[in-house]
């Protein structure tokens, strides 16, 4: 004759083995973990991505604009407590470094080289290197080229800043903020 225990039945922490209420009970429990785990990821992620720790800012000295001259665009970032950004300067082989650039659809060029505040240089955690970044506030110098062909149609100037931003524990994954400056140009005289 056959013993109803000779299956084997899983035990609990006691040594007893888990009774049939006790084993649905668990299975419920752990079902129950289950979505609460994925929307406390979900959330996490969602949170990070929503993030944005840097916010810029540009200008220039003088709105209006002729056709041909040359201007400095002053490109300003204020980055969140805890958080840095690599300078546009940063070495290969690491981190994404930061770039400001010009769209390229508009009458405006650069005109020579962008220059940043100067970074503090900090071994970086994340990338297990030594790494130059800004924390707080950066400020850039954009020498910027008008078309002599640019028209009085022309409202506003485009600057784009690439970026990665980071903490000691985590990096955002690099993006590019489209920063919008406005501008009016000149007509030129006719004559």
């Amino acid at each position: 004759m056959k013993s109803h225990d000779s299956y084997r039945k899983p035990y609990g922490s006691y040594g007893k083995p888990y009774g049939r209420r006790e084993m649905i009970s668990k299975t419920i429990s752990l079902a129950a973990l289950f979505p609460a785990l994925a929307v406390s990821t979900a959330l996490v992620t969602g949170s990070a991505q929503a993030q944005d720790p840097v916010h810029w800012s540009a200008e220039i000295e003088e709105q209006s604009l002729a056709p041909g001259a040359k201007i400095t665009v002053s490109v300003k970032a204020t980055i969140d407590a805890g958080w840095y950004i690599y300078s546009i300067t940063q070495g290969e082989g690491g981190p994404v470094p930061s770039k400001i650039s010009l769209s390229a659809d508009q009458p405006f060029t650069l005109a020579g080289k962008v220059e940043g505040t100067k970074p503090k240089v900090k071994f970086d955690q994340n990338f297990q290197m030594q790494v130059e970044m800004h924390e707080g506030k950066v400020s850039y110098t954009v020498p910027v080229q008008v078309s002599v062909e640019a028209g009085s149609d022309v409202s506003e100037m485009e600057v784009r800043a690439r970026y990665q931003a980071c903490t000691n524990r985590v990096c955002l994954p690099a993006q590019t903020e489209k920063i919008s400056v406005p501008v009016k140009i000149i007509p030129k005289k006719k004559g």
